[in-house]
């Protein structure tokens, strides 16, 4: 059997064990005899099915030999022509791109040393400056004819009038203090430190500074007694202490008494 079975095998060019499966199969598919198909394989002949029935999954292999591909017997052997292969599938871990192997130790970020000293100087520098060139530079006094004393001496009348222009709320509408900028030109001289004028914190109304050396006392009463200026409720002594007071703000040459 086992002479036949080699015959059989090495005329249809395949391993002996597919070719022992392949001849039952046959054998039970035709009604033969398993001897008889190995005969006519192993004498060239064809076997044919007496019905037609489904062909098990396993034989696929040709029964003319005369049709077989050639192939070695090793290739054959190593992979059953009745198990249907599945096409290799490369693993996920060689698919994914190698990563670059991160640096064994984190960039360092070199930056200029801290000065907080020089910080500091600067912006002590720059705060000695400001107070010089806002106050102190502008405070000091200067041999020329455009600075005058506000100083001025007030008669006993000019000081009631004084306290009467603070009572009233002068100083909320009305400055006298002249400040050296380009807005103040033509208005008189700087008011200066020593001023004993009501400086004000508003300027709504023109400035009163000086106001004796550009207009006349009975100008200043006309304009009191409700002209352009809204009625003030003062008595008629309040109000001549008023004009007074505002008559004698005449600036005085520096140094002059």
């Amino acid at each position: 059997m086992s002479d036949l079975l080699a015959a059989a095998a090495e005329a249809m060019g395949v391993p002996e064990p597919l070719a022992e499966r392949s001849a039952r199969a046959r054998a039970e598919a035709s009604g033969q005899s398993y001897e008889d198909i190995l005969a006519a394989w192993a004498g060239g002949q064809t076997v044919a099915a007496s019905a037609p029935a489904e062909t098990p999954a396993e034989v696929a292999v040709e029964e003319a030999p005369a049709e077989a591909p050639e192939a070695p017997a090793e290739e054959v052997a190593a992979a059953p022509a009745a198990v249907p292969v599945a096409p290799a599938q490369v693993p996920a871990a060689e698919t994914v791109e190698a990563r670059p192997a991160a640096p064994g130790r984190p960039p360092i970020l070199e930056a200029p040393a801290d000065r907080p000293l020089a910080t500091v100087a600067g912006g002590l520098g720059v705060i000695v400056l400001v107070l010089l060139l806002g106050f102190v530079f502008p405070s000091l006094p200067a041999e020329t004819d455009e600075i005058r004393s506000s100083q001025i001496e007030l008669s006993p009348m000019g000081e009631d009038g004084r306290h009467a222009y603070l009572a009233a709320g002068c100083s909320s509408c009305h400055t006298q203090s002249v400040r050296a900028v380009v807005a103040d030109v033509g208005v008189g001289p700087v008011t200066l430190v020593d001023t004993n004028q009501v400086v004000g914190y508003r300027r709504i109304g023109p400035d009163l500074s000086n106001v004796g050396a550009r207009l006349p006392a009975d100008q200043i009463a006309a304009v009191l007694s409700g002209g352009s200026h809204p009625a003030m409720p003062l008595s008629q002594s309040a109000v001549d202490a008023l004009v007074t007071y505002l008559s004698e703000s005449v600036y005085m040459e520096a140094g002059q008494s």
